[in-house]
């Protein structure tokens, strides 16, 4: 009697670990396609393109987890596919849209553990979220490896059947999606494949970027400086962070965020200009470099940046950063300088605060030398999330500024947080400009712009923050300023009409920094022309451009902008009707899958 009872007991044992196995069989596969259905939601796809994303995919993980009896071994050899589609949820609560991008792999490895820690403390529900749904198939499948649990052979092989079927339908799906749109592509347009492309070209750039130093060895500007050498010259390039220009006060904002400067009459502001790119790691070296968004791509690997020009054209310069190294082109750039310092390597001393007033400190520093030709560029943390961190407590002039989270129901005190880095901002470059008109020098000129702008749910689609797979009018809209001294004035009258002339046309940041500084210098190369130079009379409006990411320039009406994001354009070109051709409309589904 005793001897059947266990036998009973062992049974359901047996049974209740089975059902337990094929529970986790469906919630395994069930999480695995999640990323596909969500997708299916959240971009631009036709139905046959909805179907052949989900039921393809699905029909494969069905394929994998089938494949086995040992389900607790399998699921552990697909945790990267756990980890894929958790990041590819975490970005869609992120950004509303698109699957995990190049550009997004790369800022992985370009992002210090700060800025990763600030955002991922105001991710903090989605992560629970992510983890609270992968976790438990990880943990059931050690607990099925112990306790050797393996799948009936019958149960299996009907899950061998099923993935049959739905790949069937799903290839169909596919073959049905190439006849009716000529553009599609499985390694854009279809999760996971399009991120496992992705991923191998973000490995690509990042083996580049490591020979970066061999490639670039032999690069030259063959640059010629024609202004006189007895004059004394100091121009300062100022790259900011995460700055929209429609918060500049000097641009029209309604609320005094750059005070100082809007006091001074020798500023000149164009409020029409655009970065192009959304991304630090991409747009600082187009400012840097002579590159634009038509000849970035593998160019960026073997060039060298301003730095360098003005190096060959016999100016002593320095690179001084308020953010951290990261191991990107900004690193490597900055090293091309005579003084090259990073204050973060510092932030050990008393004397740094880790704000950017910090800059001027080191910049006095650098004045003090007295070298008769310099250029100085500053890297700011400016503008960049968390913005409470970007400036001490009696620069906390719009208030509340005390936000507990990043949320649309923050949005008030998110921007008068946000404000108060432009204020900060504004300190900073008023700052260097009386330093420079004191100086003592024949010339000198100040050029800023930022590296790109900012989302703070400003429509409703409730966008926040940058970065993001697919642009917004915002994130690409940045300030860019030009000062020059009364004696570059009276010495080059002809550059401050040109600036006076230019101020109210379209501009490119990425293009025009680079060949404004060099020709305000008197340095002339090959590499630069006067079309791009804001203080000339030459120049010329550039076409909107964006480097998309995969390396490609592409018209901003194809980069992933909405309707929501043409009107904004189209009002800040002084167009006054918006028409948007299909394939515009369609641009938003070939950004999002790229």
């Amino acid at each position: 009697m005793k001897h059947s009872e266990d036998i009973l007991r062992l049974k359901h044992k047996l049974e209740m670990r089975l059902r337990s196995a094929r529970f986790i069989y469906f919630y395994f596969i069930l999480t695995l396609a999640l990323p596909n259905i969500l997708l299916a939601f959240t971009e631009d796809f036709t139905p046959v393109e909805r179907c052949a994303n989900v039921l393809l995919p699905l029909g494969l993980y069905i394929l994998l987890v089938s494949v086995s009896r040992k389900l607790g071994r399998t699921i552990w050899i697909l945790l990267p596919l756990i980890f894929m589609a958790a990041m590819q949820i975490v970005l869609l609560k992120l950004y509303g849209r698109s699957v995990i991008a190049v550009d997004m792999l790369l800022n992985l490895t370009s992002t210090n553990p700060g800025e990763a820690g600030e955002l991922l403390s105001n991710l903090l529900p989605v992560v629970i979220f992510v983890c609270v749904l992968y976790l438990p198939s990880l943990a059931m499948g050690i607990w099925m490896m112990i306790h050797r649990v393996a799948l009936p052979r019958e149960f299996t092989f009907r899950g061998r059947i099923v993935a049959y079927c739905f790949m069937g339908a799903g290839v169909v799906c596919i073959l049905m999606c190439f006849a009716t749109d000529g553009s599609y592509a499985m390694r854009k347009d279809l999760y996971p494949v399009n991120v496992a492309y992705n991923i191998s070209l973000a490995t690509k750039h990042t083996e580049k970027l490591m020979n970066r130093d061999r490639l670039s060895n032999d690069f030259q500007f063959d640059g010629v400086e024609t202004h006189p050498d007895s004059l004394r010259e100091i121009y300062v390039v100022v790259v900011g962070e995460t700055s929209r220009a429609d918060h500049w006060q000097i641009n029209g904002y309604g609320r005094p965020t750059t005070p100082r400067l809007a006091q001074r009459d020798d500023i000149f502001s164009f409020g029409r200009a655009m970065s192009e790119s959304n991304t630090t790691h991409k747009s600082v070296p187009l400012i840097l470099s002579h590159l634009d968004s038509s000849n970035y791509g593998d160019s960026i690997y073997v060039v060298k940046s301003i730095l360098s020009l003005f190096k060959e054209a016999g100016f002593h310069t320095a690179f001084v950063s308020n953010q951290q190294r990261n191991g990107s082109f900004i690193d490597f750039f900055g090293e091309e300088a005579d003084t090259t310092v990073f204050l973060k390597d510092r932030m050990d001393s008393d004397s740094l605060s880790g704000y950017d007033l910090d800059l001027i400190d080191e910049f006095d520093r650098i004045l003090s030398a007295k070298h008769r030709k310099q250029l100085i560029v500053l890297h700011s943390y400016g503008s960049h999330f968390g913005y409470k961190d970007r400036y001490p407590e009696d620069f906390s002039y719009f208030k509340p500024d005390n936000y507990s989270e990043a949320s649309f129901s923050e949005k008030e005190k998110l921007i008068n947080a946000y404000d108060n880095t432009i204020r900060m901002t504004d300190e900073l470059l008023a700052g260097l400009i009386e330093r420079l008109d004191s100086a003592g020098v024949d010339m000198a000129a100040l050029v800023y712009t930022s590296d790109h702008g900012e989302d703070l749910y400003d429509d409703d689609r409730h966008l926040f923050l940058h970065a993001s797979p697919c642009p917004s009018f915002y994130q690409l809209r940045v300030p860019f300023i030009v000062w020059l001294s009364q004696g570059y004035v009276s010495t080059r009258p002809k550059a401050a009409m040109a600036l006076r002339h230019n101020c109210n046309k379209r501009i490119s940041s990425s293009r025009s920094l680079f060949d404004t500084t060099t020709r305000l210098a008197g340095i002339r190369t090959s590499r630069s022309s006067c079309r791009d130079n804001v203080a000339s009379l030459k120049y010329k409006e550039p076409e909107r451009t964006y480097l998309d990411d995969h390396n490609k320039s592409v018209p901003l009406s194809e980069s992933g902008f909405r309707k929501e994001d043409m009107e904004q354009l189209m009002r800040l070109d002084g167009h006054n009707r918006l028409a948007l051709t299909s394939r515009q409309q369609g641009a938003g589904r070939r950004c999002a899958l790229r």
